[in-house]
């Protein structure tokens, strides 16, 4: 019985995508008989999904196509091939049940090759992996539309709740919970002293927003906001183009590759540790290496190892991001002194502030 109702389920949801009118499912004729399914609506299904996975690989075959022998027998291009035959030998909407699940704000759902994903009610967002819209045999991207089925076109696609939703979900399956953040208190003391000014630790924090957060660190913000100097990157949002300017002729950064500097991936904890060494004043190639930054770390008195073990298990989020820059304040340049104490003199942080904001927090050792 379950086995039926979630199959009506999905077909209703699918046929109300498909903008049909009076069909089986609806509203008016909620009946969806076995023999309709197999016979109509499944093969009408697939054949939008086998025309999705061929949309997804339309230019690769354009070029296998041009491949031929003297004799005109095409060569198999055994990849390719095995790639969609796989893909399409997953796609039966009857065969296995499909699923209904609730997903809370922020918790991910990832699945598995072939496996299908419809959003019935709330938000969601396409973070991985290779999705198409097989209600419109497109390549899907961002938000996911509601009652549009999406294939999985990799070995693992995900998707984020943006909101509550519920979705349908055919094919091998696993959600994460959303996360919790953990270090609220080192954020609110960060806010205090003025050095941020956002929560939102549960979401990823950006290569731009580790940049900036780190030239307050350095005590030039407000320096590096009149900077007249230049830099090569074509991708730096224009309220940081002086700060990236900076960052650039002082050997900070040096972007990902031609004029990219990508300041909206995910800053990690190595990524984090090899600037502040820098900062210290740890010579890139003598002291330190962007390879070896996180044993660095450790070495100069940066982190502990536990400390960096601990966040590279939540290696992106804003939360461990407010970690790193708490006990960073602490650290010591390679000339003496700590970072907060410079601040302290050069009145950027009051020192009733900083005391004040000062958190009874056991560091792992």
């Amino acid at each position: 019985m379950m086995r039926r109702t979630l199959c009506l389920l999905l077909a209703a949801a699918l046929l109300s995508a498909a903008g049909a009118s009076a069909a089986p499912g609806m509203a008016d004729d909620p009946l969806v008989t076995k023999e309709y399914l197999e016979q109509t609506y499944i093969p009408s299904i697939l054949q939008k999904a086998e025309a999705a996975v061929a949309a997804r690989f339309a230019g690769r075959m354009s070029q296998a196509d041009a491949l031929r022998t003297p004799s005109g027998a095409q060569i198999e291009i055994t990849g390719l091939d095995a790639v969609r035959r796989k893909v399409m030998s997953r796609i039966n909407l009857y065969a296995a049940a499909p699923f209904s699940l609730t997903l809370p704000k922020g918790a991910t759902l990832t699945v598995g090759l072939g496996a299908s994903v419809i959003l019935l009610s709330g938000g969601a967002e396409l973070k991985g992996g290779v999705f198409v819209d097989a209600s419109e045999g497109r390549d899907a991207s961002g938000a996911l539309q509601p009652q549009h089925l999406y294939l999985s076109l990799a070995g693992e696609s995900s998707l984020k709740a943006s909101g509550d939703a519920t979705v349908v979900v055919q094919g091998g399956y696993r959600v994460t919970p959303a996360y919790l953040p953990q270090y609220t208190d080192l954020c609110e003391a960060l806010i205090k002293m003025g050095i941020v000014n956002t929560y939102e630790l549960e979401r990823e924090s950006s290569r731009l927003e580790m940049m900036v957060i780190f030239l307050v660190l350095l005590g030039v913000r407000a320096e590096s906001d009149a900077y007249a100097g230049t830099h090569p990157f074509t991708d730096v949002p224009a309220w940081a183009d002086r700060n990236v300017a900076y960052l650039f002729s002082n050997g900070y950064v040096t972007g990902t590759g031609g004029d990219k500097l990508d300041p909206t991936r995910p800053a990690s904890v190595q990524q984090t540790c090899f600037l502040m060494l820098k900062a210290l004043g740890y010579a890139d190639g003598a002291d330190i290496t962007f390879a070896t930054a996180l044993d660095d770390a450790v070495r100069y008195g940066l982190f502990t190892p536990k400390e960096l073990a601990l966040l590279q298990s939540d290696d992106y989020t804003r939360d461990t991001l407010m970690y790193r820059t708490y006990y960073a304040r602490f650290a010591g340049y390679k000339t003496g002194g700590r970072v907060i104490d410079r601040l302290i003199a050069l009145g950027l942080v009051d020192r009733a502030a900083f005391e004040a904001a000062t958190v009874a927090r056991q560091r792992p050792m």
